[in-house]
């Protein structure tokens, strides 16, 4: 009988006498399910070259690199790194490379070829980790992370719901973002104290709003949701926002993006 993700994690790890560390975010993916739902969500196909943010014990990534043509593992962690390379030293389509995803040069990792992101990210970090992914001069094609469900629901949340905030307006600025679907805690090992969610994204390769002063735009979205329960004339009495045309007594959360762009481009 084929063993299971949890069975080959949980050999692996008393192998190597190994135990997650909680310093930094590790919750091993062991729901083979999910792993298939990665790879649909990623769209994958034999000519890809995919970067996975975290190579763990491998497991999950030869799950992956079964089905491109590349794949270069990210790991922080030296110890997991040379697991994963261990485990993975038959495979010869795998790159490792020991760094912090936050100082890793994608683009230089990628040789000038297009690219695809994938990654169970450390919950700790995942909004700088998505601002970097979506923000590279050079972008991902598409990227496929964990995060936890209430960032997810952040991500996608649309104008007039609770969820609806700065966070939200940043990623559906810079990408197509999609709940692709929800993941229980016992799809980890060990269990993570909130529950996650799979979440892709589609950088958009030209800008959302052309000519838009984007500093402006972003000091405007930050200054009104940092008093969200307020009125716009108050949130953002500092700018002079009478030629704007949008009615001030209204609260940041009903706004599109479309009329925080109207906003920040008759700004003064």
């Amino acid at each position: 009988m084929t063993p299971t993700l949890a069975q080959i994690t949980k050999a692996l790890l008393a192998a190597y006498n190994r135990y997650p560390r909680k310093n930094l975010g590790q919750h091993f993916l062991i729901d083979p399910q999910v792993v298939e739902r990665i790879i649909a969500a990623a769209v994958l196909g034999p000519d890809d070259l995919v970067i996975e943010i975290g190579s763990g014990l491998g497991v999950v990534t030869a799950e992956i690199a079964q089905r491109v043509n590349h794949l270069i593992a990210i790991e922080l962690d030296q110890e997991l790194l040379g697991i994963s390379r261990e485990v993975l030293k038959e495979r010869k389509n795998i790159s490792f490379v020991h760094q912090d995803i936050l100082k890793a040069d994608l683009a230089a990792l990628a040789h000038g070829r297009k690219y695809k992101v994938v990654g169970n990210l450390p919950y700790y970090i995942t909004a700088p980790i998505v601002e970097k992914l979506v923000t590279a001069e050079v972008k991902p094609e598409r990227a496929v992370i964990m995060v936890q469900k209430e960032v997810a629901e952040r991500m996608v949340a649309a104008p007039g719901t609770k969820k609806y905030g700065s966070f939200s307006v940043f990623c559906q600025f810079y990408a197509a973002v999609k709940l692709e679907s929800l993941v229980s805690k016992s799809s980890f090992l060990p269990w993570p104290t909130v529950s996650s969610a799979l979440v892709s994204l589609i950088p958009t390769p030209y800008p959302l709003f052309p000519g838009l002063n984007e500093e402006r735009f972003f000091k405007i979205v930050h200054a009104a949701f940092q008093q969200r329960r307020k009125k716009l004339s108050t949130s953002l009495a500092e700018f002079d926002l009478t030629d704007a045309g949008i009615d001030l007594n209204r609260r940041p959360e009903t706004l599109s993006l479309e009329e925080f762009a109207k906003l920040a481009a008759n700004a003064s």
